[in-house]
């Protein structure tokens, strides 16, 4: 009988995504024998959200001191120099790409690459449109450089993004974080929005005994 999955929908431009890395993460440790574990971008900022971080400024000034506050995690000073200088524009589609990417080479590490990509973008201020800060990420977990910047233009990479947005959408997260559950190929959420471990630890079990 195969094992039930834990499907985690994050977005590379979700503040709250990149706090609940350490809950997520171990949470996969303890239960990754129990139950099967994959990542999926859930395509947070596409279309007419697309925009400078300038116009989300406001928001964001407000929620990041929250994030801190409840995750523990920290948005470093460069992030909140872009956030100031308000050009950066919000396009949740290249580092998904990236991320499908990554994936392609080192599907074993997702969790983890997932979190390097935030925290390129939310503690080290980079510009995700942008190729170069990808290459810190492909020399953390092994990749060749020139590899991931071939698969990254590659347009198949951008139709498997757009699938992946689509399949979340689909199985009706709106809010992220989301958790779901894979079980008889049926999908159903867990938890969307940001879940504190203990809470999200008695989902996993109550998943557990429902078999």
């Amino acid at each position: 009988m195969n094992k039930q999955k834990i499907i985690y929908a994050f977005d590379p431009l979700c503040g709250w995504c990149f706090g609940f890395n350490a809950v997520i993460k171990k949470l996969k440790e303890e239960y990754e024998g129990q139950l099967d574990f994959e990542v999926k971008s859930g395509g947070l900022v596409i279309g007419k959200r697309i925009c400078k971080i300038s116009e989300k400024a406001k928001y964001l000034k407000k929620s990041l001191p929250a994030v801190e506050r409840i995750t523990g995690v920290a948005f470093g000073e460069k992030f909140h120099q872009l956030l100031d200088e308000g050009e950066y524009v919000s396009n949740s589609i290249p580092p998904s790409i990236a991320f499908n990417v990554f994936k392609s080479f080192r599907p074993d590490l997702a969790f983890d690459i997932a979190h390097a990509i935030q925290k390129t973008h939310y503690f080290d201020g980079m510009d995700l449109n942008n190729i170069r800060p990808y290459f810190k990420v492909c020399e953390q977990f092994g990749v060749n450089k020139f590899g991931f910047m071939e698969r990254y233009e590659d347009p198949m990479y951008e139709r498997f993004t757009q699938e992946d947005f689509d399949l979340v959408k689909g199985w009706g997260a709106k809010n992220y974080p989301a958790v779901l559950l894979e079980k008889d190929k049926e999908v159903e959420m867990v938890a969307e929005g940001y879940v504190g471990y203990e809470a999200l630890n008695e989902d996993f079990e109550d998943i557990l005994k429902e078999g």
